[in-house]
């Protein structure tokens, strides 16, 4: 299965409200009609209180939304979404109707780096709650090659990482390169999208700022790599296909 993954914000000019009614009514409601769909759903961010010296808050808020797009293969979505493309209404305020960074996975990741992590929709909470995840779409920059940035992530960053003070679930996902042959519209910066659960913001807040990890720099210097970030639920606030 081909995830379509989004990363979007709204322009800055407009409110949200005006922005989440076009997109969950007008825009969401035309994209749910592209050929070939399997799995459509979105999740509004959750908004961190505090940072790691490392960021800042403006960094770690400064996404809306993610949503998701599953397609069969790469023919199921170049029908889609590049041969079929819909009429899209535009929104009230003009284009851009939203800002994003998108990259395309496989449906399982290609790393977990904690084995026998809960499975996604899994309950941990007394009360019944979800775990708050910590998704980051990276790139490795140009001080370095993607082989070397790897090499240090895989066997030193994430290694250190996976000790984070309450984390529950650590996985990621390679991005997939577009095959030979295949339109390269919309083409991915993006090398990596990687996720880090947590049984809820205030266990975040925890291992990721009070408690934060030392981390080992790269042989390379830094940065190690440079990503986006934003906080989600656990399930999808949307799903378009399945109401």
């Amino acid at each position: 299965m081909l995830r379509w993954v989004f990363f979007l914000r709204f322009p800055d000019h407009v409110s949200k409200e005006e922005a989440e009614q076009w997109y969950l009514h007008t825009h969401a409601a035309e994209a749910k009609g592209l050929k070939n769909l399997r799995r459509y759903v979105s999740w509004r961010a959750k908004k961190a209180e505090v940072a790691p010296p490392w960021s800042t808050l403006e960094r770690l808020n400064r996404w809306d939304r993610v949503t998701e797009l599953w397609f069969d293969d790469w023919a199921a979505w170049e029908d889609a979404a590049v041969t079929n493309v819909p009429a899209y209404t535009a929104p009230p305020y003009g284009w851009p109707g939203f800002h994003s960074e998108t990259m395309f996975i496989e449906e399982e990741p290609s790393n977990v780096f904690l084995p026998g992590s809960p499975a996604p929709g899994t309950v941990t909470g007394p009360d019944g709650e979800r775990l708050a995840r910590w998704l980051f779409i990276l790139r490795y920059g140009e001080n370095t090659t993607y082989e070397a940035g790897e090499d240090w992530y895989l066997s030193t960053h994430t290694q250190e990482a996976k000790e984070m003070r309450g984390l529950a679930r650590y996985a990621s996902w390679k991005a997939l390169p577009r095959p030979a042959g295949l339109t390269n519209r919309m083409p991915s910066q993006w090398h990596r999208l990687t996720e880090l659960a947590f049984h809820d913001m205030a266990a975040w807040e925890d291992g990721a700022v009070t408690h934060m990890p030392r981390w080992t720099p790269p042989p390379y210097g830094q940065p190690g790599f440079i990503s986006e970030t934003v906080f989600v639920s656990e399930e999808p606030e949307f799903d378009f296909l399945h109401g």
